[in-house]
């Protein structure tokens, strides 16, 4: 099961991955897609659901992890505009905490 959810920056996007870190999920359940792989590499690693993802195969990803096109292209119009989608896997067990932890941090359009 994955969580989604689009931050409006990277700055709220790094508090949250050091609260998931104390509240000690693991981060390598965590993905973060930028615009710039530069950027998102300064504060995370390239793992998770979304591993790999870039822009330009990004909406295929989203795709094949089972969200439906229209919220595909909310997360990929979101990108450009510099803001930062965060992925996570979880079980049924950490999805309330983690949901709970998105929304705390600005995260705006969570998909589960």
């Amino acid at each position: 099961m994955i969580i989604f959810g689009i931050f409006p920056n990277a700055s709220n996007a790094e508090i949250l991955l050091n609260n998931l870190s104390e509240a000690d999920f693991d981060l390598s359940d965590v993905s973060v897609v930028m615009r710039s792989s530069k950027q998102r590499n300064a504060f995370a690693q390239d793992c998770g659901p979304l591993e790999g993802a870039t822009m330009s195969n990004l909406s295929e990803r989203l795709l094949g992890s089972g969200l439906p096109p229209e919220v595909c292209n909310l997360y990929l119009d979101a990108l450009l505009d510099g803001k930062v989608l965060v992925a996570m896997n979880v079980t049924p067990e950490t999805k309330g905490a983690a949901k709970e932890m998105f929304e705390d941090h600005s995260a705006e359009l969570i998909k589960e």
